[in-house]
């Protein structure tokens, strides 16, 4: 009798307990088993295992390939871009005139705007092409489930957008959603890849997290990834392109400010951070995945330049570190750059070695490697192939380097061409399809892919979160020098340059002239010359007894350059002429892409000076006049010339002589 009562506990026990997931059907029927409900994806009237919630994602997910054709699995490797637009009506398909307009700019090759009713049709470029993209065309004809969406709207219209989107990748013949993406959307000012009305929460900087990072708190920064979740996911965006990890060892790299840190270790705190706060301890409704970029660790390029990544102090797992740190968060997708490296003179999209050996081999990467925008076209760097390579040459080496997806691309049709020609293989293609389909499931876009509208307008631009960028914005401000001047007090008179007077206002009185002030607030930015860097690179130095010489590189228009990033010295000129006034000077220098030089002449000038990130002119005010006591320190340090900065290693951090401010300095009152 106590076996039969141990039997009967132990089976009620082991019954598998399942929490039914809220479905959202629009364009298909809804099958119940038990007391459990799925959706009928692919119409047939059957439980099919992709279908069923309560099936391990693997198997679901070999499912669903093997019911795919080539097509359908083929539309997964491509992330084009279709973008919302104000309107938030989502555009079907093109009108008759904006096809004979297509059709007579592909015959002639005419790089001009189309407009109204398809005038002008002789003239379109491929980037202006994008934008008649379609529903229609992308989502049925293309099989594309994958969409960089850069557009803005209206919550609520943007969430209208993309359930209408949903509708009809629902309505095709498995069901599959989409998953959407974006780049940085949070900035106090947008700007860069997403422009136009900011309708998403102020928090960071322009394309990166360098200000958080500043203020030292993985807490912040953890809050910041659960804001952007909440928010993406209200409008229908699932995945954030970023974070930008790459270690800023070298300051004349353009994108530095779209970074977290100099130092690795910090880079690496930071990222695992973010990665938690967006992803959380399990990436479904309500959380966003994140896209690790650039790998393998864009900082160290040759001379802050061109298109070579280089490691003259050897440092390069140093580089890997916070690609370690993201990985065991568990990041599944990752973004390669553009550059070349000196492994096999390859760019790392093209690269075996770099994409598969090291990447999935060596870190352990599970997800799913896209390129970078615009790869494809670029073709291989190696001097050998420069310029004899098509753009299907160019998708065979990339899908057989291990990369799965190609970011902004639209032609399928020539990677079914190489798998019918056989360059690449129908198993390659289906290893990509299911890495990429994790991040459906994953989300649980299968299960519900559309968003409430009312509710995007609650949560989007929320008092809370607004607050909280705010004081974001204010950490994003590190205070450098300061002779007594900080905290000025309020109600004073002030001359302002750079600043909004009408901001201004609200701490004193704004002036007309500088003779008439108590104190000068100077704001501006440092905008180095970053010309070159982005054609056919120069030809890397053979390495002896390794690498045969290889033939003189095809003419090069575009070669690394030197990347000058002292102050600009129009702006030191005014500067002056702002100090030789008498008053006492704050001046406010936003570093913009690369890092700057700040010279003992510079750093001597004004009585106070702050280098901001990005934030708004009401937070760098907080700072200047005691609303917030800075506290921020240095993510990375300040070289002092520029022959301290040719002196560096690309990829050694902190090695330059005698910096003007190192790593970790910041000063408070």
């Amino acid at each position: 009798m106590l076996g039969v009562l141990l039997l009967t506990m132990l089976s009620q026990g082991c019954a598998p307990k399942y929490t039914q997931p809220e479905l959202g059907a629009r364009k298909v029927d809804i099958l119940t088993e038990g007391k459990y409900q799925f959706k009928d994806l692919n119409k047939n009237g059957v439980l099919d295992v992709y279908e069923d919630w309560r099936k391990p994602m693997d198997e679901r997910i070999a499912d669903l390939v093997s019911q795919m054709t080539l097509e359908e699995k083929v539309g997964l490797m491509f992330h084009p871009n279709i973008a919302v637009n104000e309107s938030g009506v989502v555009k079907y398909d093109l009108t008759p005139e904006e096809k004979e307009a297509i059709r007579k700019a592909e015959e002639e090759g005419y790089a001009g705007p189309i407009g109204p009713g398809g005038q002008n049709a002789g003239a379109m470029a491929m980037g202006q092409m994008r934008r008649t993209a379609t529903a229609k065309s992308y989502i049925e004809e293309k099989n594309f489930r994958c969409i960089l969406n850069n557009g803005v709207a209206a919550p609520e219209k943007f969430a209208n957008w993309s359930n209408g989107m949903q509708e009809i990748a629902e309505a095709s013949r498995l069901g599959i959603p989409i998953v959407f993406s974006s780049d940085p959307r949070h900035s106090a000012k947008l700007g860069g890849h997403v422009s136009g009305t900011q309708y998403f929460s102020h928090i960071t900087n322009g394309e990166g997290q360098v200000g958080i990072t500043a203020g030292g708190d993985p807490a912040m920064m953890r809050r910041f990834g659960e804001i952007m979740a909440a928010e993406y996911r209200a409008v229908g965006l699932h995945m954030f392109l970023g974070p930008q990890i790459d270690v800023m060892t070298e300051p004349r790299w353009g994108r530095n400010m779209g970074c977290f840190s100099e130092s690795a270790e910090l880079t690496a705190e930071m990222t695992a951070a973010l990665v938690e706060g967006a992803q959380g301890d399990k990436v479904g409704p309500g959380k966003i995945l994140v896209h690790l970029k650039h790998w393998p660790g864009s900082g160290p390029h040759k001379d802050g330049s061109g298109r070579w990544l280089v490691y003259p102090g050897g440092n390069q797992e140093y580089h890997y570190l916070p690609w370690r740190a993201g990985i065991e968060k568990g990041a599944l997708a990752a973004m390669g750059y553009y550059s070349g490296t000196y492994y096999d003179s390859l760019n790392v999209n093209y690269s075996y070695h770099m994409s598969t050996e090291v990447l999935y081999g060596d870190l352990g990467f599970k997800g799913a490697i896209c390129t970078d925008w615009g790869v494809v076209g670029n073709g291989p760097l190696k001097p050998s192939l420069q310029g004899k390579t098509t753009k299907k040459d160019n998708m065979e080496m990339i899908i057989n380097a291990g990369v799965d997806q190609m970011g902004s691309e639209t032609q399928p049709e020539l990677v079914l061409e190489l798998v019918k020609e056989g360059r690449v293989s129908e198993e390659r293609i289906n290893q990509a399809a299911s890495r990429i389909l994790q991040w459906h499931f994953i989300l649980g876009l299968f299960e519900n892919p559309y968003v409430d509208p009312e509710k995007a307008g609650q949560v989007l631009q929320s008092a809370e979160n607004e607050a909280f960028g705010l004081e974001c914005q204010r950490v994003s401000n590190v205070l450098l020098t300061n002779d007594g001047t900080l905290p000025a007090k309020e109600g004073v008179k002030i001359f302002v340059d750079g600043i909004a007077p009408e901001v201004a206002a609200a701490y004193g009185t704004v002036v007309e002239t500088p003779a008439e002030a108590d104190i000068i607030l100077y704001r501006t930015t440092s905008t180095p010359d970053r010309r070159g860097g982005f054609g056919p690179p120069p030809a890397p130095q053979p390495q002896k007894g390794k690498v045969k010489a290889q033939p003189a590189p095809m003419p090069d228009p575009f070669a690394a350059r030197e990347v000058n990033i002292d102050f600009p010295a129009e702006k030191l000129a005014h500067l002056q002429e702002l100090v030789a006034t008498g008053k006492p000077v704050v001046a406010d220098i936003n570093p913009t892409g690369s890092s700057l030089v700040i010279t003992p002449e510079l750093k001597a000038l004004p009585q106070a000076m702050i280098l901001s990130f990005d934030p708004t002119d009401a937070a760098v005010l907080d700072v200047i006049f005691g609303r917030h006591h800075p506290k921020s320190k240095l993510p990375f340090e300040i070289p002092s010339s520029m022959d301290a900065v040719r002196a560096q290693l690309e990829d050694v951090p902190f090695d330059s002589p005698a910096p003007s401010f190192p790593f970790g300095f910041g000063l408070t009152y």
